[in-house]
């Protein structure tokens, strides 16, 4: 998106780790060490000197307690400058597409040459929260004067204070997770469950034979355990080369098991897992000698709409079209968190620069 000053913004490379279904192959691996892996990764797969950026951007759903700024965590990394502007972004699902505008908007404006903006998260790895009352608690025992008073503080916890406050993926307003907002938008949308199935069913075909050609598998950096024996993992663990239509029909409906249409095997899985991507003035990269994928042209915030079918009715666009044939479709495949933006970004430009395409627009919600 030029500004003013006439500086355009280059899409220069990408990178990511596997992305992995939650409690599998990444369950004990913090959102801050995929996001540092794959931030290293991108610096190693294009040769360029940590301190060269000038800016990291993360974005993030659903932050550690304990790592609340990824963008900064990634940033110390000894590769980089120890002074770098670092920072992070939520936006829902949107956050690491955020993370691409936002770097995006600092290098048109000229605050930054060099930027990387990428997504983590480890939904393995969510926050357990403590009841409220036992916070109070642990609160006015910290506070406590005395072995004695602090004691007596102890003995008003009871065993319902102890059960912890399950986790979810909802908006606080309504209450509402993106499954049962996926419910709404198919009914009110007109969409069946059949079409959400074959657009389910083609999501696992494209991204199986884009595993199998190698397309997918080439952004991809293994993921190398620091635990003796575990094995390496080179590729996504969501893609079912296995389902059929036949078998898609048969499961019931998850969030409305009445009326619901949205299963299992149609809506999009949680999953661990991270990338990013590296951003260049034109200048910078011409400089440097690096040749860009695409350009940013432009940007726009807009609804994210929950489920291909939907999505395609809404913008009229063929599926090849809207998918840029990047081996995968927005639903089965896809997860439901931040991570897969800039993947996204640096794949449809490697598919346009392939088609003889000259830009991309990125969309954020």
């Amino acid at each position: 998106m030029p500004g003013l000053n006439g500086r355009r913004v280059a899409v220069v490379a990408g990178v990511r780790t596997p992305f992995a279904k939650a409690g599998t192959v990444l369950k004990d691996v913090r959102a801050v060490d995929l996001g540092r892996y794959a931030a290293r990764e991108l610096l190693e797969r294009t040769n360029l000197d940590g301190d060269e950026v000038d800016e990291v951007v993360f974005g993030q759903v659903v932050p550690s307690a304990l790592v609340p700024n990824i963008g900064r965590e990634v940033s110390l990394l000894p590769q980089f400058p120890k002074e770098i502007p670092a920072y992070s972004v939520n936006r829902a699902c949107a956050s690491a597409t955020q993370a691409i505008t936002s770097a995006s908007d600092q290098i048109v404006l000229g605050n930054a040459n060099i930027a990387i903006a990428g997504g983590a998260e480890a939904l393995s790895d969510i926050p357990i929260l403590a009841s409220r009352r036992l916070a109070d608690i642990l609160v006015e025992a910290s506070k406590a004067k005395s072995v004695g008073a602090r004691i007596k503080t102890f003995a008003k916890i009871r065993p319902r204070d102890l059960i912890p406050v399950s986790p979810a993926i909802a908006e606080p307003s309504t209450g509402e997770s993106m499954g049962q907002s996926a419910e709404k938008m198919a009914k009110e949308n007109h969409i069946s469950r059949e079409a959400q199935d074959r657009w389910a069913l083609r999501s696992h075909t494209l991204a199986a034979k884009g595993t199998a050609d190698g397309r997918l598998t080439a952004e991809i950096v293994p993921w190398l355990s620091s635990k003796p024996g575990e094995a390496v993992v080179k590729q996504d663990n969501g893609i079912r080369t296995d389902t059929s239509l036949e078998q898609m029909a048969k499961l019931k409906p998850v969030f409305d098991r009445r009326y619901g249409t949205v299963t299992a095997a149609n809506a999009s899985p949680l999953t661990d897992g991270a990338s990013a991507v590296l951003l260049m003035s034109a200048e910078a990269a011409r400089a440097l000698g690096y040749e860009p994928l695409t350009f940013i042209r432009s940007y726009a915030s807009r609804p994210l709409i929950q489920g291909g079918s939907c999505c395609r009715r809404r913008s009229g666009r063929s599926p090849r079209r809207w998918s840029a044939r990047a081996y995968n479709g927005r639903t089965s495949v896809s997860s439901k968190c931040t991570k897969r933006s800039p993947h996204r970004c640096s794949r449809i430009s490697r598919a346009l620069r392939r088609r003889g395409g000259r830009s991309t627009r990125t969309s954020s919600t």
